[in-house]
């Protein structure tokens, strides 16, 4: 009985002894806790100096990028690459140190100045703040992110910036509304600028040109036949830059041709083969491209001009189309094309002395290279054609009238390069067509067959 009472006894001590265990691990761990720095509550606090995302619109920059504000931008008195000297010091440029990647935009009077330079040394003497610097790579400013926008040659005059002409595009988070309004303010100037307007003309290409084919001799007389092409489009270019892990990871540029009017009218004096003419390019004057203080900048190529091609079985004289509409190219990794064209005119045929077959329009061949400072980052490149093609074909029984077909076309190769070696993607498409149904009619005429 004793002993059994006293084993009674040891375990009514045993969640005592459990529990006083238990309390122990636990002020134990808290101790750790607290001597370790790891105390949950300050942890969720984060300290003033602790690193932040660098976000800006649809960038993120790194993290020791500093986007001067007005106040520090007005207290420049001096820029070039190797030095930038504050007159005075603000609360924004006391937290400028080595290593710093400073970046800015400043306007006197008509010229901009581009301010994106890697701070090497400071010296701070009498309030006045004095800064070596060197160029900054591409990975020390973008982490990751997408720039993108449209580019109208005709809304978009060239301006002085850093003492070249380019044409400036302010971006969103990087330069200031004031500094957007000065930039603005320049390019209202410059619109109203009669000698600017009259020498260059950034807007509406047009053309009117009519093509010579193989002149057919009778007798002592030559005749010539001929395909006269007008029309004309205005050029966009739509760009999307994306940013990852400080490189440059994706580029399209988005080839715009709105506003595109074409008419054709074939004068064929006797049967011919098929025969295309070959496109004189006429050059469409672009400035490259600054995209703000970025360090970025798009060089354009464009050129575009008139072309035809005809194959007939006799003689003609023929209104081949009238058309409205747009088309745009799309190049990059997944290229794509579009074309929208409709019927604005009146067909008529004049003299028709059999089947008629022929294809008008414009060809265009266009680059855009993508550079940061010196050095290229990525290109892209088109060789595009957007045209109508006629069908014409006559029958005399029961009755004289003609099958009239007109459909549109748009045709390209393109290529692609993105990135430097060796994260640098190589692409080509060739062959890219789509084309659309525009007229379909049967007409009747006394001139046909004639």
């Amino acid at each position: 009985m004793k002993k059994n009472s006293y084993f009674n006894r040891i375990r009514k001590l045993y969640p005592k002894i459990f529990f006083s265990l238990f309390l122990s691990f636990i002020l134990v761990s808290c101790s750790r806790d607290h001597l370790s720095g790891d105390d949950p509550a300050k942890s969720a606090i984060p300290s003033p100096t602790q690193s932040r995302p660098n976000t800006l619109g649809d960038l993120i920059l790194q993290k020791n990028v500093i986007v001067l504000n007005d106040e520090s931008i007005a207290a420049i008195t001096h820029s070039e690459p190797q030095k930038i000297v504050f007159s005075h010091t603000t609360s924004q440029t006391l937290r400028i140190q080595e290593g710093s990647v400073i970046v800015g935009t400043k306007v006197v009077g008509d010229k901009i100045t581009n301010i994106l330079a890697k701070v090497v040394a400071i010296k701070n003497a009498n309030n006045q703040l004095s800064l070596q610097t060197t160029s900054a790579n591409l990975e020390e400013v973008i982490l990751e992110g997408t720039l993108s926008g449209v580019y109208d040659p005709a809304n978009t005059p060239p301006l002085e910036v850093d003492g070249k002409t380019f044409n400036y595009i302010p971006i969103e988070g990087l330069v200031s509304q004031a500094t957007r309004s000065k930039i603005h303010n320049i390019e209202a100037k410059k619109f109203n600028n009669r000698a600017y307007n009259s020498t260059i003309n950034l807007g509406y290409f047009n053309f009117d040109k009519n093509i010579p084919f193989p002149t057919q001799k009778i007798g002592p007389i030559g005749l010539e036949s001929s395909v006269r092409v007008k029309g004309g489009f205005t050029p966009k270019l739509n760009y999307n830059i994306s940013f990852s892990r400080g490189t440059v990871s994706n580029f399209y540029v988005d080839f715009i041709l709105d506003d595109i009017s074409l008419q054709a009218i074939a004068n064929i004096q006797k049967s011919l083969g098929l025969s295309i003419n070959t496109t004189d390019f006429i050059n469409i004057p672009v400035i490259p491209i600054v995209l703000g203080p970025t360090g970025l900048i798009l060089s354009p190529i464009v050129a575009a001009g008139p072309y035809a091609g005809v194959k007939a079985s006799g003689k003609a004289q023929v209104k081949l189309f009238e058309i409205e509409g747009n088309a745009n190219f799309l190049v990059g990794r997944r290229p794509d094309l579009n074309i929208h064209l409709k019927n604005k005119g009146i067909l008529n045929i004049t003299q028709l002395g059999g089947d008629l077959s022929a294809e008008a329009g414009f060809e265009i061949k266009g680059a855009v290279g993508l550079q940061f400072l010196t050095v290229s980052v990525a290109n892209v490149g088109l060789n595009g054609k957007v045209s109508a093609i006629s069908s014409l074909a006559g029958t005399l029984i029961p009755e004289k009238k003609v099958n009239f077909i007109v459909k549109g076309r748009i045709q390209a190769n393109m290529l692609c390069n993105i990135g430097v070696p060796p994260l640098r993607y190589e692409g080509s498409f060739n062959l890219l067509q789509k084309e659309i149904p525009i007229i379909n009619k049967e007409l009747f005429s006394g001139a046909i067959l004639n």
